[in-house]
């Protein structure tokens, strides 16, 4: 592997991961809101908390809130007239939204007496109202399972992460007073949202200094709720972000109608007198379409309470989304780059390269979400998405660009080459014609005076003589036909005269060998240039003749099909490999048994080829090893189409010496 080679995609890899690396660490608008999406899509399709049995799910919903002022409670409702406290309640809501706060003293006794584990209000109380007396005496009273929820914090004085809300509400003074220390009742009700308003975590715990430098720390309504339910093991330690691993879509908590728990008959039937109540959490708050009290959420809008209860359940069941810190984000968009590269460098194929990288896009949700649903685990996703794309689409760009040039040189050395190799060659005619003329006058002259052996070296030497001017004409020609200088003199001429005469100067070296010449009786006439197509068979004959046996046959086909000429040379020899087919009608290319011929040059085929194409036809071999060859080539008749005249061909030549 070129040293060149590595070295620019290690610089590309280095640099497509310090870009999204930087990306990820500027955290743009539109970056941060792709990146959001694609996380919303895996907490869609991944795994979600179950609900857990012990939250209860208590609404001042639509129907709580809209009791008629003239409602005939005692004529509705006749059993809560016997009943003064559920009487009191139903005629606070009856009087329209918002509520004399005594309502809320009343659930906090109702649910408490029944057994409730903790009841959680999640309420703002900005102003005081009426009834807030009532309701700071029944938190007073049922101080261990009370939590009232609430917004405080100056944004001056918090520690807080970079992804902290910025602004925060003093506490309600109303019902507990401002104070730096710790309120057990009360717990904090901020979410984390971006610039979109989608909440995706939570805040479980702020510390903030005051004046005199002492620190406070005030929880989250659902950590409150824990700490107060007798589990504080379960809150994180540490005050950073975390993220939501929700229960599912909206409404999965089912909600129940507040006003319910106040008239005995839904009372007995709907919480079987108290016993459906009994050691759970209560989350009381705003059903969310009477007021619009709604938080957008990767599952879509849900209430604020019931975002309470998602945090609350991944709390209980000891789940949460964890974040990677930024170096660790940037240590995977880094290890993919490298990925990306060794990709590049491993595999040689571009089309290849790109179904990989098409493989490993399309597996990435699926590891990123297995990391979700078993490791609790958020991985980056567009930053190493666009590490690894930029980086081999770059590599790809790359190597084209090398490859061009490369090319480029190739073809510039290529052309020096020949235009060497027909100087020299050219130059060569001269003297190698001076010596087979030389030869000629002395075979003539001593043709009486040698003794056989000798006649016999000056025909070595003529015939060597003859072989070079013919290797030397081929060469010449090969480069003539490649530059389309070389003049075709076409004629009128029968493919079947043609096919004869190149097998008749073939038959003084037949020895055992049988040539056959099939072709149709009637003239099969072509308008060609007679001396390249005789040349073409010339030297598809040779070949067949060099890789026949000393028993073999060699059989020569003129076949009409339709409008074309199909002239096919065959034999019973060795046979070619597949894989070298490719390559044999290539200027010097061989098969491996040809290079062991000493008089093989590797043009034949490729003048062939470039003779074939230069008359607009077209060239091929059929060959399996232990099976023979068969050299084909077409060429257009003239005149009126013919007809398939294969089955009615008759031997024209049949010849063998023995």
């Amino acid at each position: 592997m070129p040293y060149r080679r590595t070295l620019v995609v290690f610089l590309l890899a280095t640099l497509c991961a310090a870009g999204a690396t930087l990306l990820d660490f500027t955290f743009p608008s539109y970056y941060g809101q792709t990146e959001s999406r694609l996380r919303d899509a895996i907490a869609r399709s991944g795994r979600t908390t179950p609900p857990n049995p012990d939250l209860l799910f208590l609404a001042i919903d639509s129907d709580s809130v809209t009791l008629d002022e003239t409602l005939d409670l005692q004529g509705l409702f006749s059993s809560s007239s016997s009943d003064p406290g559920s009487r009191r309640a139903l005629e606070i809501m009856s009087k329209g939204w918002p509520w004399n706060r005594e309502i809320y003293a009343m659930i906090l006794e109702r649910l408490v007496r029944a057994g409730a584990k903790v009841v959680a209000f999640d309420c703002l109380f900005s102003a005081s109202a009426p009834g807030d007396d009532a309701f700071r005496v029944a938190l007073e009273q049922f101080k261990p399972q009370a939590v009232i929820g609430s917004n405080f914090v100056s944004p001056d004085n918090v520690t807080r992460s970079s992804r902290i809300p910025s602004s925060y509400e003093p506490p309600a003074e109303t019902l507990i007073p401002k104070t730096p220390t710790q309120d057990e009742r009360v717990g904090f009700t901020n979410f984390f949202a971006d610039e979109n308003k989608v909440v995706r975590g939570a805040q479980y715990r702020v510390a903030f200094r005051e004046r005199e430098n002492s620190m406070a720390t005030y929880f989250s309504l659902s950590a409150r709720v824990v700490l107060k339910a007798g589990e504080p093991e379960l809150i994180p330690n540490d005050l950073a972000e975390h993220l939501i691993r929700f229960t599912g879509p909206p409404r999965t908590f089912r909600s129940r109608p507040l006003f319910e728990i106040f008239v005995p008959e839904y009372w007995e039937h709907n919480f079987r007198s108290g016993e459906l109540v009994r050691n759970k959490i209560v989350v009381i708050g705003a059903e969310g379409k009477w007021q619009k009290d709604e938080l957008l959420t990767p599952f879509g809008p849900m209430p604020g309470a019931e975002v309470h209860l998602n945090v609350l359940n991944g709390l209980l069941h000891r789940e949460s989304i964890r974040d990677l810190s930024p170096f660790a984000r940037a240590a995977v968009t880094i290890l993919t780059a490298i990925l990306a590269s060794a990709l590049w460098l491993s595999i040689r194929s571009p089309w290849l390269r790109l179904l990989a990288l098409g493989g490993i896009d399309a597996a990435t949700p699926f590891f990123v979400l297995w990391f979700y649903n078993h490791q609790n685990l958020y991985l980056p996703c567009l930053a190493p998405f666009l590490a690894l794309n930029s980086t081999v689409f770059f590599c790809l760009v790359t190597d084209f660009t090398f490859e061009r040039i490369e090319k480029a040189r190739l073809q510039s050395t290529l052309q020096t080459r020949d235009d060497l190799t027909h100087m020299i060659v050219h130059d060569l005619r001269a003297p190698l014609n001076l010596v087979t003329g030389y030869v000629d006058i002395l075979e003539q002259m001593a043709s009486d005076k040698l003794n056989p052996d000798e006649a016999e070296c000056i025909t070595g030497a003529k015939q060597g003589a003859e072989n070079m001017c013919d290797m030397i004409t081929t060469l010449l020609d090969v480069g003539r036909l490649e530059a389309g200088e070389m003049p075709l003199r076409l004629q009128d001429h029968d493919l079947g005269q043609i096919a004869r005469e190149a097998a008749d100067r073939f038959i003084p070296v037949l020895r055992d060998r049988t040539l056959r010449c099939e072709m149709s009786p009637e003239p099969v006439a072509v308008s060609c240039d007679g001396d390249l197509i005789r040349r073409i068979l010339e030297n598809l004959i040779s070949n067949a003749l060099k890789f026949t046996k000393s028993d073999g046959t060699i059989q020569i086909n003129v076949e009409r099909k339709g409008v074309d000429v199909t002239i096919s040379v065959s034999d019973n020899g060795e046979g070619i490999p597949r894989d070298q087919h490719k390559h044999i009608f290539e200027k010097f290319g061989q098969t491996n048994s040809g290079r062991q011929h000493r008089h093989s040059t590797g043009l034949g085929l490729a003048f062939c080829r470039l003779a074939v194409e230069a008359h607009q036809g077209k060239i091929g071999v059929q060959s399996e090893p232990g099976k023979g060859s068969t050299f084909w080539f077409t060429l257009r008749t003239r005149g009126q189409s013919g007809v398939n005249c294969t089955g009615n061909t008759q031997p024209a030549h049949l010849g063998r010496i023995g």
